[in-house]
């Protein structure tokens, strides 16, 4: 009986020829590597001129000290962060001058233009301080609404409540005025303003405790005359 020699295995044998592949693609992969290196070599210019030109910025607006310098900031820099804070300081500075109107002007663009500001918040506050100086306090309380309803977790968020509290007790609202503090107190218990606002409710609290009306005491009927006589013993 002859015996038939072991199959060996077979390997399958590898198809990819580099050199092959690159005479066939050589100019695609060198067309793709041309853009690769323009494209990190315009987003590292664009980052660094972007970087520059924060720093210009803000060394102009640190720099300017009238209404006249910070809107040239404004002008020269009108997407860079200093800019929405040159709109700040002039709308602080026309405060102080009492022009309202303006001031009021300033913080509306200042909101507008600059919705991802990290001072946004000043803005709303702004403009309800405006309105109290201006003897609007039913305007100022809708934008202390705004501010607790809107930045809840941001820093001016208790002195607003605080603020939205203070404007409803001037209301006469004295039960939702003591409610409002009292939630700036469990909301903010960290703030400056919670150690404020728990005294305020508890003033608020003694004040209502006193305006319960006291219920009468009963009073004992006295007899009539006619029925005290009806009583007397005959003689």
């Amino acid at each position: 009986m002859s015996s038939q020699p072991a199959t060996q295995p077979s390997h399958p044998v590898s198809s990819f020829d580099p050199e092959i592949f690159w005479a066939l693609h050589k100019q695609k992969i060198l067309i793709g590597a041309i853009v690769l290196t323009a494209a990190l070599l315009g987003g590292g210019a664009y980052f660094g001129f972007q970087a520059i030109q924060t720093q210009k910025a803000e060394a102009a607006y640190a720099a300017a000290d009238s209404v006249e310098r910070w809107q040239a900031v404004i002008r020269r820099f009108p997407n860079a962060i200093a800019a929405g804070n040159s709109y700040l300081r002039i709308a602080a500075k026309l405060r102080d001058e009492a022009k309202y109107r303006e001031s009021d002007s300033a913080y509306d663009s200042f909101i507008h233009r600059y919705p991802k500001h990290p001072l946004l918040i000043d803005g709303y506050m702004g403009l309800a301080a405006n309105a109290e100086l201006e003897k609007l306090p039913a305007k100022a309380l809708e934008y202390y609404k705004d501010v607790t309803t809107q930045f809840g977790n941001s820093y001016q968020a208790p002195m607003a409540l605080f603020h939205q509290a203070r404007l409803t007790e001037a209301k006469g609202q004295f039960k939702e005025a003591q409610q409002l503090f009292e939630s700036v107190v469990q909301r903010y218990p960290d703030s400056i303003a919670a150690g404020i606002a728990g005294r305020e409710a508890g003033r608020l609290a003694d004040k209502l405790s006193q305006q319960i009306p006291k219920p009468k005491a009963e009073k004992t009927a006295s007899p009539s005359p006619t029925a005290s006589a009806a009583k007397l013993p005959e003689p």
